[in-house]
């Protein structure tokens, strides 16, 4: 018998390097899926984007002192001033609101400001001004 008809296709030197070729294929492919993703996240996060520039209704939002940054942040997204609240969450963690908490009130609020804005006004920094997108 010949040498050549004791091998297996799949122990063939040709298969073995396909299989590395697309294990390295497949490897790259998820760390640009991992890149993509961690960018689309931080775009997502970290903009500004009003929810409806057009709509400049005043929605009224009443903060109490019992209330959480997260009943809070749900209040916003209910009434359609934030997409979303772990969003908005992770914004005022990673902004210069991080160490104060949001003061209770009624507060007034366009669809057409920006989160900084929301976040700056619950915080009372008055001096933000509206950020339109």
């Amino acid at each position: 018998m010949c040498n050549a008809e004791d091998k297996k296709f799949y122990k063939s030197e040709s298969w073995q390097l396909f299989f590395k070729t697309m294990i390295r294929v497949l490897i790259i492919c998820a760390v640009f899926c991992v890149f993509y993703g961690a960018y689309f996240m931080a775009e997502q996060t970290f903009s500004n984007p009003a929810y409806d520039v057009k709509r400049h209704q005043k929605i009224t939002i009443t903060v109490t002192s019992s209330d959480s940054e997260e009943d809070i942040a749900e209040q916003l997204k209910e009434k359609e001033l934030i997409y979303g609240t772990y969003r908005f969450r992770i914004r005022k963690y990673f902004s210069k609101y991080k160490d104060r908490s949001f003061i209770p009130g009624e507060y007034e609020f366009t669809q057409a400001q920006g989160m900084d804005d929301i976040m700056g006004t619950l915080c009372g920094d008055h001096d933000v001004k509206e950020t339109m997108q």
